[in-house]
């Protein structure tokens, strides 16, 4: 009897620490890294297993650069002038 409830208890904090995962996931893609952050080291102490398969399920679905593309297309956007189609200025 005691077994069963220790594996009920065990059951529901992989999948609190799962939800917790997920919604930092989320958060992140918001761009709310401080809430993402808090979330993700929260689930991380309740159970790492259940975290390293969200972080792996998450990853698994987006391209092996997608988590960086975003950071740097804005990197891009700083360095880079904007080119605007057009009749050539300048032309020789």
């Amino acid at each position: 009897m005691n077994e069963t409830k220790a594996d009920d208890a065990a059951s529901g904090r992989s999948l609190r620490a799962r939800h917790l995962a997920e919604q930092g996931l989320q958060q992140q893609a918001l761009g709310n890294d401080s809430e993402a952050e808090r979330l993700l080291a929260e689930a991380q102490a309740m159970d790492a297993d259940s975290v390293a398969e969200v972080l792996h399920e998450h990853d698994a679905g987006r391209a092996p650069n997608a988590r960086l593309q975003d950071a740097a297309d804005q990197d891009v956007e700083r360095v880079l002038p904007r080119i605007v189609p057009g009749p050539a200025t300048g032309a020789r």
